[in-house]
């Protein structure tokens, strides 16, 4: 079950599907950054700047308060 938090969106990750799960988080950071006036490429830099995990937190430090990771069980999202 999703824990509840103030996110206004949740998304649901397939963890069989790293590269896929890395592209739309990257993606979702470029909208998000502009829609609230962040610095995207900074923020991205340092998304990319790890592995799966790191991007994952770089994303959850960022935006954690308006999108929740959820796994395909619904429970948030952790890696592997």
């Amino acid at each position: 079950m999703a824990s509840k938090t103030k996110a206004i969106m949740q998304i649901q990750l397939d963890q069989n599907d790293a590269d896929k799960i890395g592209d739309d988080l990257l993606e979702y950071a470029e909208t998000l950054c502009q829609a609230l006036g962040m610095d995207c490429q900074r923020i991205t830099n340092e998304m990319t700047s790890g592995d799966l995990s790191h991007l994952i937190e770089t994303f959850n430090k960022y935006f954690g308060d308006y999108i929740e990771l959820l796994n395909v069980d619904q429970a948030v999202f952790t890696k592997k």
